[in-house]
C-alpha cells in the first residue's frame, strides 16, 4: 500500500463517520456507495460493464404521479435514485447486474419487480433476453432497462408527447400505469409469438421436402422457442403475485386488470407449448426422412456392390497366373466361336446376379 492509498482510505473512513452521524437515507446511500467502491467488479464506484452504452434518464410528472425511466443504467444514475427514493441497495445493485433471476419483492414503501423480456435480433435471427427492473410506489413508478428493451422507452415517449394518451394512462394511479407498461410488453411478446407461428408454417413445407434440408432452420426455431418458453414461464409466476401486491401500494382495486394480464400470459404459455411440441414433431420428422433417404442410398450402393461380386470373383480367378479351363495357356474354348470363353464368363457372372435379384424381390427388399 502506497502513501496515496493510505490517504484515500483515511479520507473515506472520515466520510463514513460523517454520514453515520446524519440521520435519514443518506446513510443508506453512502454505505451503498462504499460497498460498491470495494466491489471487485467496480472501479471508483462505477460499474465498467454499465458504461459501455450511454445512459439516459427521463422523467415526467402528471396527476401527482412521477414516472422515471432509465435506459442503460450506470452507477451515477443509480446513485441519484438512492438520494431520491427509499430503495434497498440490493435492489439497486440488481439493476446493474446481469443474469439475475426474475423476482417480485414487497418492501415497506415500494414493490420491486425484475422481469425478463425478449428482444429480436434481425441481423443474427435470434432472440436475446433483456432485464427490466421496476419500482412501484404510492405516487411513483421507476423503470430501469437496456436500450434493447425499447418498448418501454417508446411507451414513455408516447405518454410524454400525446396529452390524450398521458391523461388516459396517468389518470388513476402508478399501479394502473404499471399495468399499461406490462400490457405493452405482453403485446410485444404476442407479436413475437405470431412470428414464431409463421416460421412454423414455413418450416412445415421444408420438413416434408426430401430435396431440402431443414436441420438448420429447425435448430434456429427451437432456440427461439426455448428462450421464449423460459421467459414466459418465469413471467407466469410473477404475474400471479402481482394481483395482491399492487393493491398494497396503490390502494386501487386493479385485480381485474392484473388478472387479465395473468390470463393473457397463460394463453401465451399454451401457445409456446404448442409451438414447442410442433417443432419437436418437425425435428423428428426431418430426422426420420433424412434417415430414410440415407438408408435408400446405402441400400442402392449395397445392391450394386453385391451384384458385382460374381464378376469380381471370376475376374480374380482368370487374372491369376495359373492354368484354368478356357484360358490362353491351355487353349481357349471355341465350340461357340472365337469368343466362347468370354461368353461363358459373362454367363457365369450374370446368372448369379439374376438369381440374387429374384431373391431380393421375393423378400421385398426393394
Amino acid at each position: 500500500m502506497n502513501k496515496n492509498d493510505g490517504v484515500t482510505l483515511e479520507t473515506q473512513l472520515r466520510e463514513i463517520q460523517t454520514l453515520l452521524s446524519k440521520p435519514g437515507k443518506k446513510i443508506v446511500g453512502g454505505l451503498s456507495y462504499y460497498l460498491n467502491f470495494l466491489n471487485p467488479l467496480s472501479k471508483n464506484g462505477k460499474n465498467q460493464d454499465s458504461e459501455d452504452k450511454k445512459s439516459s434518464t427521463q422523467t415526467q410528472r402528471y396527476n401527482n404521479i412521477t414516472w422515471v425511466d432509465i435506459e442503460n443504467p450506470n452507477r451515477k444514475e443509480i446513485n441519484h435514485l438512492i438520494k431520491d427514493y427509499p430503495f434497498h441497495p440490493l435492489h439497486l445493485e440488481a439493476c446493474l447486474s446481469k443474469g439475475q433471476l426474475p423476482q417480485i419483492e414487497r418492501e415497506e414503501h415500494y414493490l420491486f419487480l425484475l422481469l425478463h423480456v425478449p428482444s429480436y435480433n434481425t441481423t443474427e435471427n435470434k432472440i436475446s433476453t433483456d432485464q427490466v427492473c421496476i419500482f412501484l410506489g404510492k405516487n411513483y413508478l421507476v423503470t430501469v432497462h437496456e436500450d434493447s428493451a425499447s418498448g418501454i422507452r417508446e411507451f414513455f415517449n408516447i405518454c410524454r408527447e400525446d396529452k390524450k394518451q398521458r391523461n388516459a394512462y396517468f389518470k388513476k394511479s402508478p399501479g394502473y400505469l404499471l399495468y399499461n407498461v406490462l400490457d405493452n410488453l405482453i403485446k410485444d411478446l404476442s407479436t413475437l409469438l405470431q412470428t414464431i407461428s409463421q416460421e412454423l408454417d414455413e418450416i412445415e413445407d421444408v420438413v416434408f421436402d426430401d430435396k431440402v434440408s431443414g436441420v438448420y432452420k429447425i435448430g434456429q426455431l427451437r432456440h427461439k422457442i426455448i428462450r421464449l418458453r423460459r421467459i414466459i414461464g418465469f413471467s407466469r409466476r410473477i404475474f400471479e403475485d402481482l394481483v395482491p401486491s399492487t393493491k398494497d401500494f396503490t390502494g386501487d382495486n386493479l385485480s381485474d386488470y392484473y388478472e387479465n394480464l395473468t390470463r393473457t400470459i397463460n394463453k401465451l404459455w399454451e401457445t409456446i407449448e404448442e409451438a414447442r411440441e410442433t417443432v419437436e414433431i418437425y425435428k423428428d420428422a426431418d430426422f426420420i426422412m433424412s434417415t430414410e433417404k440415407t438408408n435408400e442410398i446405402l441400400a442402392i450402393l449395397t445392391i450394386i456392390f453385391t451384384l458385382a461380386i460374381p464378376a469380381t470373383v471370376l475376374g480374380t480367378f482368370y487374372g491369376m497366373n495359373i492354368l484354368l479351363p478356357g484360358g490362353i495357356e491351355v487353349g481357349a474354348w471355341t465350340f461357340l466361336g472365337p469368343y466362347t470363353t468370354l461368353i461363358l464368363v459373362l454367363t457365369g457372372s450374370t446368372l448369379p446376379v439374376l438369381l440374387m435379384l429374384g431373391y431380393f424381390k421375393y423378400k421385398n427388399w426393394f
